[in-house]
């Protein structure tokens, strides 16, 4: 029998998990219900799944006879939806952050671990063919002990969001909880540790949209530190390249060795330490971008793998135990740049 799977949020990203399930999924699964505020949006869904039931309260398609329910709406209301879905016995899929505040993510964390529930955080990143190659390369020994990490991203501004929630920290939770979540997560999964430490600076110089101190920062500075001893840097800056040219680089640095990234022509460079390499190994990975919002990879392999594990009732790589460091980092480099302090994770 097919699952009936609901979706909470029609944006950009909500729409692209739409159109994810209903053309790669749709032997497994059927998009029966659609909830969102914009009507333009519900049109752009309706589109790419007619039949589906229409809900204007994201709280009544919760109820209302699914299996499963996407999460995509704005950033505040993901853990308040999130603990009705679980409640209401449905499997749940919900978008990255894990919250906007400690207390959020740590509320998310007991439900998600009471329940029985399949619960997938939307880090598609780690599903990628490519992004695990690297885990497995580090896991495997091949840069030795590693002792660093690093991600560099210049870009383009924010999109325009409903409301410009995204723009206030009190609605998105910052620049950092919103955007590099994602980042953060990776190089925790790549180094096997926990955060534990954290200094961050950040401003807003270029991109203001709010009045007032909630303005969300558009470049910021962020050094960590691990529980295994292990240290990374995060550097972003969203007036630094347009789209498509916009720049992402991370890497890996180990005693014996350095892993960088060429996403561009999904690559991974080698050093070996002391091999005296004029050109890194280069490592071609076999990889596909996914046709969803911001062509991601691994966002096709997330759909799968989401539904796959409801029928084979196993949890997925991207549990909330799993992904929760990467927001909590986030959520403790905001706070470091607030208090222009260091800031200990519990």
């Amino acid at each position: 029998m097919k699952l009936r799977i609901g979706f909470a949020g029609l944006g950009a990203m909500g729409v692209s998990h739409v159109s994810s399930i209903q053309k790669l999924c749709g032997a497994q699964a059927e998009v029966a219900a659609l909830c969102a505020r914009n009507k333009l949006n519900l049109r752009r869904a309706l589109e790419i799944a007619p039949r589906a039931r229409v809900f204007s309260d994201e709280a009544e398609l919760i109820q209302s006879p699914l299996d499963a329910v996407f999460i995509s709406t704005p950033n505040f209301t993901h853990v308040t939806l999130a603990l009705e879905t679980l409640k209401a016995g449905k499997h749940l899929f919900l978008e990255k952050p894990c919250g906007i505040t400690r207390e959020e993510c740590q509320r998310l964390l007991r439900a998600a671990e009471k329940t029985d529930r399949v619960v997938m955080i939307g880090h598609e990143l780690r599903y990628s063919p490519y992004f695990q190659r690297i885990k497995q390369l580090v896991d495997a020994g091949d840069i030795g002990q590693p002792r660093m990490a690093w991600c560099r991203e210049f870009r383009h501004p924010f999109q325009k969001k409903s409301q410009d929630w995204i723009q206030d920290d009190r609605r998105s939770g910052g620049c950092l909880v919103d955007k590099n979540c994602h980042q953060f997560d990776l190089m925790n999964w790549w180094l096997g540790a926990r955060p534990e430490r954290v200094a961050a600076f950040g401003g807003c110089a270029v991109n203001r949209v709010i009045e007032g101190p909630h303005q969300v920062h558009d470049h910021a500075t962020v050094s960590f530190e691990y529980d295994n001893g292990a240290r990374g840097t995060l550097h972003l800056c969203l007036f630094g390249r347009d789209f498509p040219d916009e720049d992402l680089e991370l890497g890996v640095v180990g005693d014996a060795g350095v892993l960088q990234t060429r996403i561009a022509e999904i690559q991974i460079l080698q050093w070996k330490r002391g091999a005296k390499q004029k050109e890194p190994v280069v490592h071609q990975v076999t990889a596909t971008r996914g046709e969803g919002w911001g062509s991601h990879l691994g966002f096709d392999e997330m759909h799968l793998e989401f539904v796959n594990c409801i029928h084979e009732k196993r949890q997925p790589l991207t549990t909330v135990r799993a992904c929760v460091d990467g927001t909590r980092l986030a959520i403790a480099a905001e706070e470091s740049i607030k208090k222009g302090a260091v800031v200990t994770l519990d």
